[in-house]
């Protein structure tokens, strides 16, 4: 994920009034402030590159983590 398009989610992310600062969406991917500063700046490579993509548009679409909606069944 390259650092334009990680700002670019952040900004949606904001615009979306899903999280109010980068600090918020690094609460909502799981990641540390100082992990957001690193994608901001360089973005995501390696392994973790295309799911941490994932995960943003997840969160983005406003899509609960995968299981949440299926509790309680058998």
């Amino acid at each position: 994920m390259t650092p334009e398009a990680f700002n670019l989610w952040l900004a949606d992310m904001k615009a979306a009034g899903l999280a109010k600062t980068g600090r918020d969406a690094g609460a909502l991917l799981g990641v540390s402030p100082n992990s957001i500063v690193t994608m901001r700046r360089e973005g995501v490579r390696g392994p973790t590159a295309i799911r941490t993509a994932l995960a943003c548009r997840a969160l983005l679409a406003g899509l609960a983590p995968y299981g949440d909606d299926h509790e309680g069944r058998a």
